[in-house]
């Protein structure tokens, strides 16, 4: 069972090197296959080591699970890092700069989930491994798992972070900057621009079938990511303290 992420199955609209309308739901039975042919137009380390997991597994005869989220949200319950990828990062470049960036269209839509929800598939599934091994669940090349609850543009996504920032003065202007993709992969992403592209400036679509025929319940709603920005922007600012 490993984690992967839905930016395997994003278009790249600020490069312009791949367009996808699809909606991908997780009782699709090629989505190996097209893991696959996407990775031989454009390798990507994370789609490669899923790829590279299910064959081993096949080859192996060891059952695997990939659970592939989409944007996670809210703060975690450990006792160490407590924060996510996306909105954190652009909570501190925004406190460098004291403005928010914002990479490609307002429109690009993504989806997203809670940290405690997708803390609740992970349980769901390792629940129903170590009782039965799965039995009657889908495991190899059919052993993908999404975990989307909703969805967010990145317009949306800006205006959230611009509102919990300026609410706590910490920008000197609300006023969001479109920045372009080096730019961007400069800040969040160590200059790495396809990882940039596919997780902050992406569109993709998935509908999670395969994780609620688990039993999987998500509970949180669009009010608890509305919510989230606040949060987060507090907590990277007591991390800088």
């Amino acid at each position: 069972m490993i984690t992967s992420g839905t930016s395997n199955l994003a278009d790249q609209p600020i490069t312009n090197a791949y367009y996808e309308s699809r909606a991908f739901v997780d009782t699709s039975p090629d989505l190996y296959s097209y893991l696959q042919q996407r990775n031989a137009l454009t390798p990507y380390a994370q789609r490669t080591t899923d790829i590279a997991v299910i064959s081993t597994g096949l080859m192996s005869k060891v059952k695997t699970y990939i659970i592939m989220p989409p944007t996670i949200y809210g703060t975690g319950s450990g006792n160490f890092n407590r924060l996510t990828i996306q909105a954190p990062a652009v909570i501190r470049s925004a406190l460098r700069t004291g403005q928010v960036m914002q990479l490609g269209e307002d429109n690009a839509v993504a989806e997203h989930v809670h940290v405690e929800d997708l803390a609740d598939l992970y349980i769901v599934m390792a629940n129903k491994v170590t009782k039965d091994g799965m039995q009657g669940f889908p495991s190899g090349e059919r052993g993908i798992y999404f975990a989307s609850t909703g969805r967010h543009t990145w317009g949306e996504f800006a205006q959230g972070i611009v509102q919990a920032l300026g609410g706590l003065n910490a920008i000197k202007t609300e006023k969001i900057k479109k920045v372009g993709l080096t730019e961007a992969a400069e800040m969040w992403t160590g200059g790495d621009e396809l990882v940039c592209e596919l997780n902050f400036g992406a569109s993709y679509q998935t509908q999670a079938d395969a994780s609620r025929n688990l039993g999987w319940q998500p509970q949180k709603t669009v009010k608890d990511f509305g919510k989230h920005f606040q949060e987060t922007a507090q907590l990277v600012l007591e991390s800088q303290k």
